[in-house]
C-alpha cells in the first residue's frame, strides 16, 4: 500500500490486499474488510461533548508502521513471558491472538472503533504465562513522528491464572501544526488470581486528535490496579470500561488529567459488575486551566446477575481561570437488587482562597502556593508510577500547564 494513499481513496480490496502483502493470516483480513465496510457505510458517532470540527479524516494519509518502542528485562523471556511486536507475535503466538484480540474493545461499536480495527499497524502483545510474577516494570512507547499522519497501535495483555505484571503504556509525540490522529486499542484480559498494575500515560504534542479504547476483563479473583493519565493532545475521548466479570474482582482506578489552553479532553470511563462480590472504586482528578474543556463522563453499571456488589465512583476538579470548563457526569445503573454498597460523587470549584492564604503566610508566593496545591491534589496518580524517571518527567509537564 503506497504510503500517499488517503482514507478517501482507500478500499476494503486494497486492505485485504496490503493483509496478504504483509502475509497475516486470513481471518485477521477478514476482520479488517467487515471493519473497512463498517466503517465506509457509517456516519460519525453522535459524542455532544467531544469537538471533532476540526478533524478531517477522509484527508489523513496512510502511515503504516510509525513507532513502537519495547522497554523490558529480555532475560524475563526465559520464564515464558512474550512481550513482542503484534506483528511479530502473529507468527509465533496467532492463535493466541485470535483468542483474545476484539474481545474486550468491540470494533463494531463506531465509526472510529471501526477504523482502529481495519487499519491498526502497530502494537504489542505481552503475554504472562500462569503462576509467573513479572518484578520489574514492563513498557511500551508509542512515538507519532512529526512527519506521519496517523497511529494506530493495539496493545494486548493477557494474564494467566495466578499471574502479575506492571505495565506501562505510553504516548508521546511533538506538536503539531497539521492534524494527527492517534486512534489506540488497549485489551487487559486477566485469569483467576492473577494481579495487573496498568498505567496509561497520555502526552501527546498539540494537534492530535486522540481517540481511543481501553477496555479490561478481570477473571475470578483478578486483581487490577490502573492509572489512567491525561495531559497532552488537542482533542481526546477515551471510552474505558473495566468488567469486573469473576466472582471476586477487584479494581481500584485512578486518574488525573490536566487539560489547558484549548484542549478538550473526554473522558468517558465506566465499571461494569456482572460476577459476584466483586469491589471497585474509581477516583478521576482534574484540573483545568486557560480556556481549556474537560469531561468526565463516569458510569457505574450493576448488570442482574451481579450479586453482592461493593462499588464507588468519584471525580474531583479544580478551576485555576475563570475561561476553563469541567463537565462532570458520574451515573450509576443498577439492574440487581443485591448490592452491598454503590454510589457516586463529583465536586468541582476553585483553587481554596483559605489554602492559598494560609500557604501564603507559610512564605510561599501566590503562584509557588497553588503549584503545591495542584501537585498535591495529582500525587495520588502520579505515586503510582515506578519508574522514577517517567514519573519526575510528568511531574514537569504538569509544573508547567499550572
Amino acid at each position: 500500500m503506497k504510503q500517499s494513499i488517503t482514507l478517501k481513496d482507500l478500499t476494503a480490496d486494497l486492505i485485504v490486499e496490503q493483509a496478504h502483502a504483509e502475509q497475516e493470516p486470513g481471518w485477521l483480513a477478514e476482520r479488517r474488510h467487515e471493519a473497512w465496510t463498517f466503517f465506509a457505510q457509517s456516519g460519525p458517532p453522535e459524542w455532544r461533548r467531544t469537538d471533532l470540527s476540526g478533524l478531517a479524516p477522509d484527508a489523513l494519509t496512510l502511515s503504516g508502521s510509525v513507532g513502537t518502542e519495547l522497554i523490558w528485562d529480555a532475560s524475563l523471556a526465559d520464564q515464558g513471558i512474550v512481550f513482542k511486536p503484534l506483528r511479530q507475535a502473529l507468527n509465533s503466538h496467532e492463535e493466541l491472538i485470535k483468542a483474545h484480540m476484539d474481545t474486550a474493545v468491540a470494533p463494531l461499536d463506531h465509526k472510529f472503533s471501526a477504523l482502529r480495527a481495519a487499519l491498526w499497524t502497530d502494537g504489542v502483545l505481552l503475554y504472562v504465562p500462569k503462576n509467573v510474577a513479572v518484578d520489574t516494570p514492563i513498557h511500551v512507547r508509542y512515538t507519532l513522528p512529526a512527519d506521519h499522519h496517523m497511529i494506530m497501535p493495539r496493545t494486548l495483555v493477557i494474564l494467566e491464572a495466578n499471574a502479575s505484571a506492571t505495565v506501562i503504556e505510553e504516548f508521546v509525540s511533538a506538536d503539531r501544526s497539521e492534524q494527527a490522529l492517534a486512534a489506540p486499542v488497549t485489551e487487559l484480559i486477566t485469569g483467576p488470581n492473577s494481579t495487573l498494575r496498568f498505567i496509561s500515560v497520555q502526552q501527546w504534542g498539540d494537534g492530535v486528535y486522540h481517540i481511543g479504547g481501553q477496555k479490561a476483563v478481570l477473571g475470578n479473583n483478578a486483581s487490577l490496579e490502573w492509572t489512567s493519565l491525561a495531559l497532552g493532545a488537542k482533542v481526546q475521548h477515551i471510552e474505558a470500561e473495566t468488567t469486573l466479570k469473576g466472582n471476586g474482582s477487584r479494581v481500584n482506578w485512578l486518574g488525573a488529567t490536566f487539560a489547558n489552553g484549548s484542549q478538550v479532553l473526554v473522558t468517558a470511563p465506566w465499571l461494569r459488575h456482572i460476577g459476584h462480590n466483586a469491589e471497585s472504586f474509581m477516583q478521576f482528578k482534574t484540573v483545568v486551566n486557560d480556556t481549556a474543556y474537560s469531561v468526565f463522563d463516569g458510569m457505574i453499571k450493576i448488570e442482574h446477575e451481579s450479586t453482592a456488589t461493593s462499588t464507588r465512583l468519584e471525580e474531583h476538579a479544580l478551576h485555576l481561570k475563570p475561561g476553563a470548563r469541567n463537565d462532570s457526569i458520574p451515573g450509576l445503573k443498577i439492574d440487581t437488587n443485591s448490592v452491598l454498597k454503590g454510589g457516586h460523587a463529583s465536586t468541582s470549584g476553585d483553587v481554596d482562597d483559605e489554602q492559598l492564604f494560609y500557604m501564603q503566610t507559610r512564605g510561599l508566593s501566590k503562584n509557588e502556593a497553588r503549584r503545591m496545591i495542584v501537585m498535591g491534589f495529582f500525587s495520588p496518580a502520579l505515586d503510582t508510577i515506578p519508574v522514577e524517571a517517567l514519573r519526575h518527567q510528568l511531574e514537569a509537564v504538569i509544573e508547567a500547564k499550572i
